[in-house]
């Protein structure tokens, strides 16, 4: 039987190799968090578990909805018993600024490491921080190749993610400007 984590794997292959063919051009993190649901659900997610933006069962309300969610549901509560957790942030090649860029990347440090550390009593295994890095900058291929405050960005998530039990998965641009997926953590 397909794990919820191997699901994931197989959709975020799926990701990278629709943007290599060029059949696929996110504008919008929106745009690859709908490609990934979709992509979740042709490789066999059951759509009965598979949710979007959703509260996770056992954090108080008001809590932090989750990007991508595999569970199941609980009607009474209106909430999901996870068996994965994803959140995506996305790094974009066109319409945003250096602020932005550097906004948005800690947003990840404060907002999503931190709402899936709180997850760690509900769900140890299967939270996951995706980040779909298409930034050209200047200097760098890749927004996590960078620095911030005097260390590599990918350095940073790298430590907060280990010290935390979260995977940290690096959709990222190769030499020959080929998206890839790369497990750090």
């Amino acid at each position: 039987m397909t794990t919820a984590a191997e699901l994931l794997q197989k959709a975020l292959q799926d990701v990278c190799d629709a943007f290599n063919r060029k059949e696929f051009q996110p504008l919008l993190e929106a745009d690859v968090a709908a490609y990934l649901y979709h992509r979740l659900l042709e490789n066999g997610c059951p759509l009965l578990n598979l949710y979007s933006e959703s509260r996770i069962c056992g954090l108080p309300r008001g809590k932090r909805k989750f990007d991508i969610v595999i569970g199941t549901v609980n009607t009474s509560s209106a909430c999901i018993n996870p068996l994965l957790v994803a959140q995506l942030k996305c790094f974009q090649r066109w319409g945003h600024s250096p602020r932005q860029h550097q906004r948005r990347f800690e947003g990840v440090i404060s907002g999503d490491i931190e709402s899936l550390k709180e997850l760690a009593s509900i769900l140890q295994e299967g939270r996951f921080e995706i980040i779909v890095d298409l930034a050209l900058t200047a200097r760098t291929v890749g927004y996590l190749n960078g620095t911030w405050n005097g260390r590599r960005r990918r350095d940073v998530l790298i430590d907060l993610c280990k010290d935390n039990a979260i995977s940290l998965i690096w959709l990222h641009p190769n030499q020959q400007d080929l998206l890839e997926a790369e497990k750090l953590v």
